[in-house]
């Protein structure tokens, strides 16, 4: 490929044949390292089919200090090619840390169904990753890494995707299908076929020599000494003094402490990034008083503030679960994204973090949970699981009368949201931003349900589980035919089952261990004789990793139904894919079997 010169044919593709869905292609990715000149080249030709694939002309690049960017959108007006030039206005350079890590933002101009784009991105300095893989078709990808004598660097390889051509420094993939999401899955750059570089040494004979990330050793003595991290947590403490003298003459017992401390960074607004880095040479103290900081801001403050309270206490770096995998066995430093406190409370050892108010210490966000992490500063430890053993827990329980004129079921029902659920709770309603949002929420989540009053509470108490009493009307449920009567049991139940495939390629991520446990107690008319009740049913996994219960009793009038469905560990590997879709199956089997009614 020839930036800037696409073909006709190219131009005049307005389908991929293989993939007819496909929004857009990337018809070329090549990169480059020139060996002469330590510049790394990208080029991507990317071709738009839909409209659902104008997303692909805002893109952004992990790049280095020094970075040229240049671009065209080409069109195809009256048989003739038009071009339109990016813009520099269009292109955005964003230091995420300070001389070290950068990326950079394309916004594309004119862009049509039709349109093909090519982008070039140069930076000195070997590339950080390279995507064989992407969301859609790649046609070809190759990568060229020429050798170089100066640097030292380590490979990762990701991803499922057989290579087309393999050479010592050129790899080279054809026709790469889009990969195709499926539930219960981690993100996206968990699974994509890539490579992620990192340096691990420069050495120029007479000038320079520096080793950055050989071991894990070196990567903690390259994070001691930055003025971001180590410096910042050495730094002057008579801030943090003052906190921590007010925090123990307050409390007594550690739980209470911890907990004060917590409290105290939530004083600061996570502004939404995740970094490893603090934010500015000015300090903690003024990222605090500022009101605002980015997560290494935050819990760099956490750490700190813990020490001076008395606390043992260690960073713990670690990779977001959007980043994909953290390799034990590749010391990296341009991977690492985050870290937490991991604090000694009583005679164990917890991870915290403190950038989200909605969160007592105990639960980790979404996010940090993405296997394991390092220690760092700690002659005992070095990898521990980035878990706090809290599970997701809800429990409902209805009670509730058919009503024999519309068939419709009215009546209260009680939830109970512990551990992850309640945490996730909060934020929906949160982000629902009121009342009558959260109620039109919960209203689409069943079909056929009518809230007519909730209440909630302990909803801002975050170490109490949230409790939701309402009233309600549920439609659909229930439906006649000829004499008999059809009662689906279960609101909510499963319309169908997750797991489709055939096969999986990829390992199912639950991210906790969840627990649903449901009663339903509802009263039908006198004159209904139950004719067929589902019988009971009781499915375990190999190893218990899951197991599900199953059971309608009847007492008079009263139908009670007792439902139990738990995922006792979060993450499966593929081999274990043929059974959970076989218990997902039985599940939405029973689930969907009504009780059958003669109307006397």
């Amino acid at each position: 490929m020839k930036y800037g010169k696409p073909t006709m044919e190219q131009m005049t593709k307005s389908v991929y044949e293989i993939d007819t869905t496909a929004p857009a292609i990337v018809l070329c990715n090549y990169g480059y390292f020139d060996n002469n000149t330590f510049t790394f080249t990208h080029t991507i030709r990317i071709k738009i089919l839909k409209k659902e694939g104008y997303s692909w002309a805002n893109r952004t690049f992990r790049s280095g200090s020094s970075t040229s960017v240049r671009g065209k959108t080409f069109n195809l007006v009256n048989g003739k090619i038009e071009v339109d030039k990016l813009s520099s206005k269009s292109v955005f350079h964003q230091e995420i840390v300070k001389n070290e890590l950068f990326v950079t933002k394309i916004s594309m101009p004119n862009v049509k169904v039709g349109s093909v784009i090519d982008i070039e991105v140069s930076y000195p300095w070997i590339p950080l990753n390279w995507y064989f893989q992407e969301t859609i078709p790649v046609l070809y990808s190759e990568l060229v890494l020429e050798r170089n004598e100066y640097i030292d660097y380590t490979k990762n390889s990701f991803g499922y995707v057989k290579f087309y051509i393999v050479e010592p420094n050129r790899w080279v993939t054809k026709n790469v299908p889009a990969f195709q999401e499926e539930p219960f899955m981690a993100p996206v750059d968990n699974y994509l076929s890539h490579f992620e570089f990192d340096i691990t040494g420069v050495s120029i004979p007479g000038r320079v020599y520096a080793s950055f990330a050989r071991t894990w050793k070196d990567v903690e003595e390259t994070l001691g000494g930055s003025k971001y991290f180590g410096a910042e947590l050495r730094g002057s403490s008579s801030f943090f003094n003052g906190m921590a003298k007010q925090i123990n003459a307050s409390y007594d017992n550690e739980v209470d402490k911890l907990k004060a401390a917590v409290d105290t960074m939530h004083v600061m607004h996570w502004d939404g990034t995740n970094r490893l880095y603090a934010s500015n040479l000015a300090g903690l103290k003024n990222s605090y008083n500022k009101g605002t900081g980015n997560s290494a801001d935050i819990n760099l403050s956490l750490i700190k503030l813990l020490s001076k309270i008395g606390f043992n206490v260690y960073p713990v770096v670690l990779r977001t679960r959007d980043e994909g995998r953290l390799s034990k066995f590749n010391p990296t430093i341009s991977n690492l994204n985050y870290v937490l406190a991991y604090v000694k409370v009583g005679d164990k050892f917890v991870l915290v973090d403190a950038t989200d108010k909605d969160a007592p210490y105990y639960i980790l966000p979404d996010r940090c949970l993405n296997f394991e992490g390092r220690v760092l500063a700690s002659d005992t430890m070095n990898w521990i699981p980035l878990t706090n053993n809290i599970k997701y827990q809800k429990q409902a329980f209805y009670m509730l009368t058919l009503d024999q004129d519309d068939l419709s079921l009215k009546g209260d029902v009680t939830y109970a949201y512990k551990g992850y659920a309640a945490y996730h709770f909060r934020k929906d309603y949160e982000e629902a931003g009121t009342q009558d949002n959260y109620i039109d929420n919960l209203t689409n989540s069943i079909d056929g349900l009518t809230v007519v009053k909730d209440t909630l509470l302990n909803l801002k108490d975050i170490y109490k589980s949230v409790k939701e009493k309402a009233t309600v009307e549920i439609d659909n449920q229930c439906f006649a035919s000829d004499s008999l009567v059809y009662l689906n049991l279960l609101p909510g139940r499963l319309k169908e089952n997750p797991f489709k495939q055939e096969k999986r390629q990829y390992p199912i991520d639950f991210v906790y261990p969840k627990s649903f446990k449901t009663t339903v107690i509802i009263t039908v008319p006198e004159n209904y004789k139950a004719v067929t009740i589902p019988s009971p049913k009781r499915v375990k996994l190999p190893g218990n990793t899951a197991a599900f219960t199953y059971m309608v009793q009847q007492r008079g009038n009263r139908i009670t139904l007792l439902y139990q469905l738990k995922i006792n560990k979060s993450f499966f590997l593929q081999q274990d894919y043929k059974f959970l879709k076989a218990f997902y199956e039985q599940i939405l089997e029973k689930e969907n079997e009504p009780i059958v009614f003669k109307v006397l």
